[in-house]
């Protein structure tokens, strides 16, 4: 079996709410580690609620924005439109993240203040980092560093670039830092798969440890659902606030030349991407009509070879489109004739009230 199909078959393992007599065999094979697992994890936490093990206080303000759930839940739109918005109060803001995909060691400023730019190649900083970075502008300016001792990679952000405030991207698991502010995120589609932790399941925590959150997020990626069910019972177990992010189609942009277009103008589409949802992404897409899809695996290193499969797959639609994830790894590889578009989504988020008690 392919490692992508054996991948996509775990994941659709993970989030059924029942087993087929079939999947019985997946189901022994990853129960003992998984208990292995749940035990070395709960041992961790039960250590630094008995201060056995502490977590490190950093120089600035700390926001972790992270997940319960492996992949695909949204967290780095998110954490850039919390960089946006601090960043236009006027906040020194840096976002921090262990760089997943990239090959960088240590602690990496990939990009500063003054707009200096480390690398501007994801298969050197990661995708998701790459993605960050792109979002840093003159008008929304913050720093992008990568470490993967966050604390470290916080203290150097504070001490060398001045940030008053750190957006770390994931990170609810790390508890080698201490949190000024802790926001969970859950996808409202997937919300915690059938419930089993890794690898049996797709939790990396159980679902009580959503107790250390001090804000609850639903992320909605077009789902039409009326979640206030969801709401009321995430906000009677925890006693925390909860709120619902949905993500609309802001535009679609020319990732070769930045072009932007109306979403009005995109129709007969073919789609393609690797990220951990890839079905929650073509969801968006039919409303334009979309006549084909290609997925990969999730962080994909695209290849010169990939784009030419996709240009020939798709060649009977008007608009190739992708996500902009993918996006920051393949405009060097697409040919100048050829329009390959990214969606760009936007989270919408009630910032005056999450951040309303976070003084920074």
């Amino acid at each position: 079996m392919k490692i992508k199909n054996l991948k996509e078959k775990i994941t659709g393992f993970h989030y059924k709410k029942t087993f087929s007599f079939l999947e019985l065999p997946l189901y022994i094979l990853f129960f003992i580690p998984s208990v292995f697992y749940s035990l070395i994890i709960n041992l961790k936490n039960f250590f630094y609620k008995i201060e056995v093990l502490k977590e490190g206080k950093s120089k600035a303000k700390i926001i972790c924005i992270g997940n319960l759930t492996t992949g695909g839940v949204g967290k780095t739109p998110i954490v850039i439109e919390f960089c946006k918005y601090l960043s236009a109060k006027g906040k020194k803001i840096a976002s921090l993240s262990r760089g997943y995909g990239g090959k960088l060691k240590g602690i990496n400023v990939i990009k500063d203040f003054e707009d200096n730019i480390l690398s501007n190649d994801a298969s050197i900083i990661g995708d998701e980092v790459q993605l960050i970075a792109q979002n840093s502008t003159p008008e929304h300016n913050f720093a992008v560093i990568t470490s993967s001792n966050r604390l470290n990679g916080a203290n150097y952000a504070y001490e060398n670039l001045g940030a008053e405030v750190i957006l770390m991207d994931d990170g609810f698991s790390n508890r080698k830092i201490k949190k000024d502010l802790t926001i969970l995120l859950f996808d409202s589609e997937k919300f915690i798969g059938n419930g089993f932790l890794l690898p049996l399941g797709p939790l990396r925590e159980s679902l009580s440890e959503a107790k250390r959150a001090d804000i609850i997020i639903i992320v909605d990626k077009n789902s039409n659902k009326n979640l206030s069910g969801a709401v009321k019972f995430l906000e009677e177990k925890f006693r925390k606030p909860v709120f619902v992010s949905k993500f609309i189609v802001d535009y679609f942009y020319n990732i070769k030349t930045g072009e932007k277009i109306e979403s009005t103008a995109i129709k007969d589409v073919f789609a393609f991407c690797g990220i951990g949802s890839p079905e929650q992404f073509y969801n968006y897409l039919k409303d334009f009509n979309l006549i084909g899809k290609k997925s990969y695996n999730d962080h994909y290193s695209y290849k010169k070879e990939d784009i030419e499969t996709i240009l020939n797959e798709a060649k009977n639609a008007k608009y190739i489109i992708t996500t902009e994830k993918d996006a920051v790894k393949i405009k060097d590889l697409i040919p100048t004739s050829a329009k390959i578009f990214a969606m760009k989504l936007k989270p919408e988020l009630d910032f005056e009230s999450i951040l309303k008690d976070f003084t920074a």
